[in-house]
């Protein structure tokens, strides 16, 4: 894969990442137009070009069927952050939550349990 990418092949990625995760389908070409402030063909001839790279693939039989083909990366918070512990005693509750927060930025689902 083609790791050299500009800025704005860089916030494409980042745009897909995000629509992705806030609204469960990839974004239309339509809705990367709008975002980056330009007409829907140029925003499918970037998506073409991130197709070439290898960053993006298409989902045969999928309406939005627009796929990331890297892994996200998740910054997990350090378990030794101050904010985690109180008086010497560590606050699991706190750490779960952002770990949870932190996965679920990067785009991916998260099994919660009752």
């Amino acid at each position: 894969m083609n790791t050299n990418l500009t800025r704005k092949q860089s916030a494409l990625i980042d745009f897909i990442r995000s629509f992705t995760a806030e609204h469960g389908v990839s974004p239309s070409y339509i809705d990367m137009g709008k975002h980056f402030g330009v007409h829907a063909s140029s925003a499918h001839q970037m998506v073409e070009v991130m197709i070439r790279k290898g960053h993006v693939k298409r989902v045969k039989g999928a309406s939005r069927g627009l796929a990331l083909t890297d892994y996200a990366d998740v910054e997990i918070p350090d378990i030794n952050d101050s904010e985690y512990w109180y008086d010497g005693v560590f606050k699991p509750q706190l750490y779960q939550r952002d770990v949870v927060d932190a996965i679920k930025s990067a785009g991916m689902k998260v099994k919660e349990f009752a």
